[in-house]
C-alpha cells in the first residue's frame, strides 16, 4: 500500500481532480475530445462505486507544529463520526481488513500542513474568532484498488469557543466533522470512465535544451500582498513552469506548487481571483473562461476571509472551451441535491470548500464552441 508521504509526493506532479463532464472528455492542447455513451450518462458515482472507507493515519508536514501525539486521536475521531454519519456500510482504520465480503474500499488520507493552538483566554470572551485554534491539511480520497486521487481538498477546522474557550485539541473534533461533511458532499462526484481522467501535469526534461533548474519549484502566495503574488507565480510561468496545486500555510498564506515544462512548448499565465461574496466569483471565473482560462486543478481554498480559485491560460490557446457553476449553501443536504442536479447537466464536481459556515461547491463541463 502506498504510504501517504509517497502520495503527497506524487501530487506535487499531477492533477488532483478527475475531470469528467458528462457528455464529454477532454484531454489538454491538442487532444481529441470524445462524444458521451449511454452508459456514460449513466455512469457510478462514489455513493454507488464504494461501500467501505478506510482512514489512514494522517502525516504531518515539516514544521505544521501539529503535535504528534493529536494524529492518533485525530484518526480514531475521525473514524467515530463517519460511522456515526452511516455514509458508508462499514468505517475501517489503515491495516483493518473490512469484514463486507469483496468490499469496495475508499482510502481518505490526509497531510497536516499548519497548526495554531491559539488561546483559549481570548476564546472564553468570544471577541469574534479572536484566539481560534486552527488545524489547515490537504485530504485526499483514493480508489484502494487502483490507487487513483478521486479527490483532493484543502481543510480548514477552527475551534472559536466552547466551555471555559475550549481547549485546543477539541479542534480535532470540528476537523472530524468537517471531513463528514466532504465525504457527503464528495459522494455524488461523478466517477470517470476509462480514458475520462483529466490528463495529468508532469514535469519535463527537455534533452535538447539543458536547464539546471529544479523540475519542482513553489511560490509563496500572501493575501496581505495579493498583487505581488500573482506577479511571483506569472514570473515562475515565464521561467517555464506550470501550477500544480495550493496548499494553505496559515490563516493569511498559502504554498503554490509547480512543475518545470518543455520551455520550447505550451507557455501559461495564471489569475488569482479572490472575493469575499461567492456571487462575484462566479462572475470574476465566468468572464475569464469567456477568454480562453480555465480553472487550475486543487486551487478552490480559502485565504484569509475569502474564497480563492487560481485560473490558467495556455499560450497557444487550449482547443477548448469551459463553463462553471458555483454553487453556495448553508445544509449538507442541499449541497448533495445541487450536485446530483448540476452533474446531471453535464457538470463535473471539481472542488469544494467551507467559507463563513456556507459550503462552496465547484463545477465544470465542456462548453460548446461560441
Amino acid at each position: 500500500m502506498m504510504r501517504p508521504s509517497s502520495l503527497y509526493s506524487a501530487l506535487l506532479v499531477s492533477f488532483l481532480l478527475v475531470h469528467a463532464p458528462g457528455g464529454s472528455f477532454l484531454q489538454e492542447s491538442g487532444k481529441t475530445t470524445a462524444t458521451a455513451t449511454a452508459s456514460q450518462m449513466t455512469a457510478r458515482t462514489v455513493k454507488d462505486s464504494f461501500d467501505t472507507i478506510e482512514i489512514d493515519l494522517f502525516e504531518n508536514q515539516k514544521d505544521s507544529q501539529f503535535p504528534p501525539e493529536y494524529l492518533d486521536p485525530l484518526q480514531k475521531e475521525i473514524a467515530k463520526q463517519l460511522a456515526k454519519a452511516k455514509a458508508f456500510r462499514e468505517v475501517v482504520m489503515a491495516g483493518q481488513a473490512p469484514t463486507t465480503p469483496n468490499a469496495r474500499v475508499l482510502r481518505l488520507t490526509g497531510l497536516i500542513t499548519n497548526y495554531k493552538p491559539g488561546s483559549r483566554a481570548e476564546r472564553y470572551l468570544g471577541l469574534g474568532g479572536v484566539g481560534a485554534a486552527e488545524i489547515d491539511s490537504k485530504v485526499s480520497f483514493v480508489d484502494s484498488s487502483s490507487g487513483q486521487v478521486l479527490m483532493s481538498q484543502d481543510l480548514r477546522a477552527l475551534l472559536t469557543g466552547g466551555t471555559f474557550g475550549g481547549k485546543s485539541e477539541d479542534a480535532v473534533k470540528d476537523y472530524a466533522r468537517q471531513i463528514v461533511i466532504k465525504v457527503k458532499l464528495m459522494q455524488n462526484l461523478r466517477l470517470p470512465e476509462p480514458g475520462e481522467a483529466r490528463a495529468p501535469i508532469v514535469a519535463i526534461t527537455d534533452s535538447q535544451v539543458p536547464s539546471p533548474a529544479p523540475l519542482e519549484t513553489t511560490v509563496p502566495l500572501n493575501d496581505k500582498d495579493w498583487v505581488g503574488s500573482e506577479q511571483k507565480l506569472n514570473q515562475k510561468a515565464q521561467d517555464g513552469y506550470r501550477l500544480t496545486g495550493i496548499t494553505i500555510t496559515g490563516t493569511h498564506t498559502a504554498q503554490a506548487a509547480m512543475v518545470r515544462m518543455n520551455a520550447l512548448a505550451d507557455t501559461f499565465e495564471y489569475k488569482l481571483l479572490r472575493t469575499l461574496l461567492s456571487k462575484n466569483l462566479q462572475k470574476d471565473i465566468s468572464k475569464l473562461a469567456a477568454e480562453g482560462f480555465r480553472v487550475s486543478p486543487d486551487t478552490l481554498v480559502v485565504v484569509g476571509n475569502n474564497p480563492v480559485v487560481v485560473m490558467e491560460k495556455s499560450t497557444p490557446a487550449f482547443k477548448s472551451n469551459y463553463a462553471y457553476i458555483l454553487k453556495e449553501t448553508m445544509l449538507v443536504s442541499s449541497g448533495q441535491k445541487d450536485a446530483q442536479k448540476i452533474q446531471a447537466e453535464g457538470y463535473t464536481l471539481i472542488g469544494e470548500t467551507e467559507h463563513g459556515g456556507m459550503h462552496i461547491l465547484l463545477f465544470e463541463k465542456l462548453s460548446p464552441p461560441s
